[in-house]
């Protein structure tokens, strides 16, 4: 209005009550007072609130559940009593009950039906519009889809007929819709929609969804062998890479963005492609939010990887990352995805090989530092999910410091490390540790260990020590080995510094002492940078 103010619907009243008494203010040209409104329509919309109690009786009266979580609880309990009607149940599906608990203040499920013939559609497509379009509730037995649904009016109980055949009407125009859509994308092969998508414009520098497709199909060999893939998954991997972006040319995509990879999978079955391939092509999109599935397959990981490496590193390469609050290429939560299917797999990988393989065969130059820069905003997403996770601050930093090219193992060295630095030893372990990291930190070089030069009994037993420790088998990364490496060297590390001086005034030995101690330091190499915790 013409306060300037923008607000997600207009503000008709201010209600403000301290007692019996009005908090005088004002908002967006809207003065409080001790009037609310209720349902619209109804004999008395508007109703004079002489004090709190009041408040909350006037809502309960007119049949408002003020309560986001008693409002959800009655929507579930009636919803689900009215599907049992019909011999089946509701689907879990929390994003669709949060949005419409948060669409009523007065709840009021209804139970509707729909032709049986429309169940010969792809159930991906039935749900899809029952969600997005109209925001009911599926009816399923077994898995298998019912001819019926569930929506929510806000209101009361009274023309409720005329409310559920209101529904139905529009629930089957959807369908229809849908129908003809299905029929039309059928009439071809998926593989037939490639061409199609030379003209869905990807980037201007990037090229079309076409090229990107094509990229994505360029990255699998080299990431398939990354990850170990047999002869047999990477040919799947190729196949799925290949039509992945197909389903966008498909008319039942264009008209439902959120099916693509659904529809994609689906009209691959149809066309016989092996379920491998089809799931790949529908799993390369996982996890699309907070709380989604992760790849079942590593066929479907590889695509994804092959997809979010390419968009993160194209969209860095044109200089497109993401500014502040802005991110309209969704960079962010492409790197977080592709964090969470790693981790999520437990899958090793090195970021860095793979930013790589992905500027190789970008359209465009790759500026200095692009690779790096991408990697460090990847590397902070990480970190900003293991943070929403409750991990410790300087726990996460100091595993992503070493490991941050490596979400899974980092992950793994997060949950390994925390548990260390619980044990009531752990003290003395970094103490130990920091005392050889104080005194070599500052050398700007490596120096080799002469042990001709060595002659004291506490610098030959450390010597003996750190080869040992050396020689342990450890896997790329571990917490625990290191651990289980380092701690039976502490007494002669003790023993070193009380009875040696590292900085002699004899140069060469002077440097055989601190490379002796570095060599202690670069046991935590691709571990975790042990300065960054707390106490070090």
């Amino acid at each position: 209005n013409t306060s300037g103010v923008s607000f997600s619907r207009p503000i008709r009243w201010l209600l403000a009550l301290h007692g019996r008494h009005v908090v005088p203010a004002e908002y967006a040209g809207v003065h409080t007072g001790r009037t609310t409104r209720v349902l619209r329509f109804g004999p008395q919309e508007c109703q004079a609130v002489e004090d709190p109690a009041a408040y909350f009786e006037a809502l309960h009266t007119a049949g408002i559940i003020l309560g986001f979580e008693e409002r959800k609880a009655a929507i579930v309990a009636e919803a689900s009593r009215l599907a049992g009607q019909a011999g089946g149940a509701i689907p879990a599906d929390d994003g669709l009950l949060a949005e419409v608990t948060n669409l009523v203040e007065a709840p009021t499920p209804l139970r509707g039906s729909f032709d049986e013939g429309f169940l010969t559609l792809p159930r991906e497509v039935l749900v899809a519009v029952m969600k997005k379009h109209q925001r009911y509730f599926p009816v399923e037995q077994d898995g298998r889809l019912l001819p019926g649904f569930v929506a929510v009016r806000n209101g009361g109980a009274a023309h409720l007929e005329t409310v559920r055949l209101g529904s139905e009407h529009v629930l089957k125009a959807r369908f229809a819709d849908a129908a003809y859509f299905v029929r039309r994308d059928r009439e071809k092969r998926l593989e037939d929609f490639l061409p199609r998508l030379a003209t869905l414009i990807y980037q201007t520098r990037l090229g079309s969804m076409l090229d990107k497709a094509r990229r994505v199909e360029a990255l699998i060999d080299g990431l398939a062998a990354m990850l170990g893939l047999g002869e047999e998954g990477r040919k799947t991997a190729s196949r799925a890479a290949h039509l992945c972006k197909a389903d966008l040319a498909t008319q039942m995509v264009v008209e439902m963005t959120n099916l693509q990879g659904e529809i994609g999978r689906v009209y691959a079955l149809e066309d016989g492609e092996p379920e491998a391939v089809a799931d790949a092509i529908f799993e390369h999109y996982l996890p699309r939010f907070a709380g989604d599935r992760i790849p079942s397959g590593l066929e479907s990981l590889t695509v994804g990887l092959a997809d979010r490496l390419d968009t993160l590193m194209g969209l860095f390469a044109a200089g497109l990352q993401p500014t502040g609050a802005r991110d309209p290429f969704a960079l962010r939560r492409a790197a977080i995805g592709l964090a969470q299917a790693l981790i999520g797999r437990g899958v090793r990988f090195d970021l860095r090989q793979g930013l790589r393989l992905a500027a190789a065969i970008q359209p465009i130059a790759i500026p200095d530092g692009a690779p790096e820069e991408c990697l460090a905003f990847i590397t902070a997403r990480l970190q900003a999910l293991m943070l929403g996770e409750g991990h410790r601050h300087d726990v996460v930093e100091a595993v992503l410091a070493t490991q941050g090219h490596d979400p899974a193992g980092a992950d793994k060295a997060v949950e390994a490390l925390e548990q260390q630095v619980a044990q009531p030893e752990w003290t003395g372990t970094l103490q130990a540790y920091a005392r050889c990291v104080r005194i070599t930190r500052d050398q700007e070089m490596i120096h080799p260990v002469d042990r001709t030069r060595l002659v004291e009994p506490a610098e030959k037993a450390l010597l003996l020590a750190v080869e040992t420790a050396e020689g342990v088998q450890r896997a790329p990364g571990s917490v625990d080995d290191l651990l289980a490496a380092f701690r039976p060297m502490i007494p002669e590390v003790t023993r070193f510094f009380e009875d040696v001086l590292v900085m002699a005034d004899d140069l060469a030995l002077r440097q055989t002492r601190l490379g002796l101690l570095q060599r202690i330091v670069a046991l935590a190499a691709g571990v975790a940078d042990f300065s960054r915790l707390e106490g070090f």
